[in-house]
C-alpha cells in the first residue's frame, strides 16, 4: 500500500515538473516568472515528498543529527568543488578551457540572473529557495519518496544510484552534471544509513548556504 503511495506522488509530481518546465521552455519567461516556476516546482517536490514518503523517516529530530547533517554539508561542498575541478580539467582536454568556462557560465546564469536581479522580491525570493525550497523539497522528494520506493525493489544501493541520477538529470546541468550526481549520491546515502530525512535536508542546506556565498563573492 505504502509503495503504491509513493509510486503515485512520484509519477504526479514528476508529470507536473515536467509540464512545468514545458512551459518555461516555450515561454522564455522573466525573471518573475522563472522565480514563480521554481518556487512552483520545489511546493510540487514538498507536497509529494511529503504525502509519498513514509512518517517513520520524520520522528522528532535530535541536536545530533542536525549537526551530523550540517558537518557532512561542509565536507559534501569541498568534495563537490574536488569534483567540480576535476570535471573542469577533463572536458579542458577535449574541449579548450574557454569552451568549458563557457559551459560553466550557462550552467550558473539561471541562478545567478535571479540572485542579481534589481528587483528585491526576485533576488531574495531566489536566496529563500536556495536555502529553504531546494533542501526541503528535493530531500522529501528524491531522499524521502523516491530512495525508499526503489530501496524496496531494487535495494539500498541502486536505490540511491538511481535517484541520484534522476536528481542531477532534473537540474539540467552540463558541465555540473558530475558534482550535482556525486551530491545525489551521498545525500541518498546519508538518508540511508540515518534513516532520517533531517540529515540530508541539513545537508542539502549547508552546501547551498555554501556555494551561494561563494558565488556573491565571485560577483
Amino acid at each position: 500500500m505504502e509503495n503504491t503511495k509513493a509510486a503515485f506522488w512520484f509519477f504526479v509530481v514528476m508529470g507536473l515538473v515536467l509540464l512545468t518546465g514545458l512551459a518555461a521552455a516555450l515561454m522564455e519567461p522573466s525573471a518573475d516568472v522563472r522565480l514563480a516556476l521554481l518556487a512552483w516546482q520545489q511546493l510540487l517536490f514538498i507536497v509529494g515528498g511529503f504525502l509519498g514518503s513514509k512518517r517513520e523517516h520524520y520522528q522528532s529530530i535530535s541536536l545530533r543529527r542536525l549537526v551530523q547533517g550540517l558537518v557532512c554539508g561542509v565536507g559534501l561542498y569541498f568534495l563537490n568543488i574536488l569534483v567540480g575541478a576535476l570535471t573542469f580539467a577533463a572536458f579542458a582536454q577535449f574541449l579548450g578551457s574557454g569552451a568549458v568556462r563557457e559551459l560553466l557560465l550557462r550552467d550558473r546564469a539561471p541562478v545567478e540572473m535571479l540572485i542579481t536581479s534589481e528587483k528585491p522580491f526576485v533576488a531574495w525570493g531566489a536566496v529563500l529557495l536556495l536555502l529553504v525550497g531546494a533542501p526541503l523539497g528535493e530531500e522529501l522528494f528524491f531522499r524521502g519518496l523516491l530512495v525508499s520506493l526503489l530501496r524496496s525493489r531494487l535495494g539500498a544501493l541502486q536505490a540511491v544510484l538511481l535517484a541520484g541520477l534522476l536528481f542531477a538529470l532534473m537540474h539540467f546541468y552540463l558541465l555540473q552534471f558530475v558534482p550535482v550526481l556525486v551530491s545525489g549520491i551521498v545525500l541518498g546515502l546519508l538518508f540511508v544509513r540515518s534513516d532520517s530525512i533531517y540529515v540530508p535536508i541539513a545537508a542539502h542546506l549547508t552546501v547551498n548556504a555554501l556555494a551561494l556565498l561563494a558565488l556573491l563573492s565571485s560577483l
